[in-house]
């Protein structure tokens, strides 16, 4: 499925180096072209969270006046929602989009001989195969040096290609189209794996191939930094609930680190590249989306999302709702059965039961045909009374 996404992406790579004849300038206009081309869903997604912070002064009430009382809460939080009209699922399937495009990008910068040289599987698996001879006549063990290459075929077998271009002479083609690949990047090698231990000692190279990785975490943990700033300023409410989802955050730019001291530098680059255009972008959205404009904003999306009507989520969290205090009705009609009435039920407990029944008809016809979702007065004079 990725190469639905990664070969389109590997032609506009492809395109953008033969003008600029730099792996590594490669990987920054190609990350910038996919940022331009995700900002739409990037964009959604920010409003959407900037609109969510707008009520959360109204969510937290919400939670104040109902604590014991999960359903209840829900069904008034739906309510807030259709009255200020987010979709509280607006912005995922931009997000679902992002990542899939991202898997693609992230096939095209690991595998620039696919998709850059555009040479074909059976030339590369015959260029694995004699990597592999050469790296267990080097003393390998045949089992570490199949998993090595399988992790990272395509960039190992330029980095060796680089260090020995007689090494893949007996693969018909490949030396003339390896030979001229330009995979540097301000005079250090992009096909390079960081070691605290280089061959050569501690050159520009090393130093550099070893940097790469903790730069890309570093850019992780600014953007996470300024996200939970704002989160916090924006909307306490959903900073609070995210908990301990806060250290994840943390730990994934140690993460970064580990990984990126295992594969080939080019990763690492797409990494900070990547890091920063991002911080970049994120940053900006936030400015843009405050103060007057925000509210602006607000206001033209709340038009729009009245006059669509409920999404698709929205409906899905109205039945569950209602399908749930129906099983509450039947819970607490059987607790009385035999007790009161044939059916199990006091006339009181009937009497509320029937009620629910009339008003998940009434939410069930105004869903279907696009009306405004009636109030629920009942619920509101046993709120309370209690």
């Amino acid at each position: 499925m990725f190469d639905l996404i990664a070969i389109p992406f590997g032609w506009v790579m492809r395109l953008i180096y033969q003008v600029v004849h730099s792996y590594g300038i490669s990987i920054i206009l190609f990350t910038i072209f996919v940022k331009l081309l995700t900002m739409p869903a990037t964009y959604k997604m920010q409003v959407n969270q900037a609109r969510m912070g707008l009520i959360g002064d109204k969510i937290a009430k919400l939670k104040k006046a109902f604590p014991n009382n999960p359903q209840r809460l829900q069904a008034e939080q739906n309510k807030l929602y259709q009255e200020e009209g987010i979709n509280p699922s607006s912005g995922c399937l931009g997000n679902l989009i992002t990542m899939l495009l991202l898997f693609g990008v992230y096939r095209v910068v690991y595998q620039p001989l696919t998709y850059i040289l555009r040479i074909s599987a059976d030339r590369i698996a015959e260029a694995k195969l004699v990597l592999q001879d050469f790296m267990v006549s080097q003393g390998g063990e045949l089992e570490a040096v199949q998993r090595q290459i399988a992790a990272r075929p395509e960039l190992l077998i330029l980095q060796y290609s680089n260090e020995n271009p007689a090494l893949f002479s007996s693969v018909e083609g490949f030396s003339e189209k390896v030979s001229g690949f330009n995979n540097t990047f301000l005079g250090f090698d992009l096909t390079g794996i960081p070691s605290l231990h280089p061959e050569g000692g501690w050159s520009f190279t090393a130093v550099m191939l070893v940097l790469l990785p903790v730069l890309s975490a570093i850019t992780t943990l600014i953007l996470t930094f300024v996200t939970q700033a704002h989160s916090k300023k924006a909307n306490p409410v959903a900073a609070q609930q995210m908990g301990g989802m806060n250290l994840l955050l943390y730990l994934s730019p140690l993460l970064t680190i580990w990984i990126g001291m295992s594969v080939p530098a080019g990763l690492s680059f797409y990494w900070f590249i990547n890091g920063l255009v991002g911080l970049g972008v994120t940053v900006g959205l936030y400015k843009y989306l405050s103060g007057e404009r925000l509210a602006r904003i607000n206001e033209k999306e709340k038009e729009k999302q009245l006059a669509k009507g409920p999404g698709w989520m929205q409906r899905m969290m109205d039945m569950s709702a209602e399908m749930q205090a129906q099983q509450n009705g039947g819970r607490d009609g059987n607790r009385t059965r035999y007790a009161d009435g044939d059916d199990g039920m006091s006339r009181k407990e009937r009497a509320e039961y029937d009620r629910k029944l009339i008003e998940a008809a009434r939410r069930r016809a105004a869903l279907k045909y696009g009306e405004a979702l009636p109030e629920d007065d009942a619920d509101s004079e046993d709120s309370d009374e209690d």
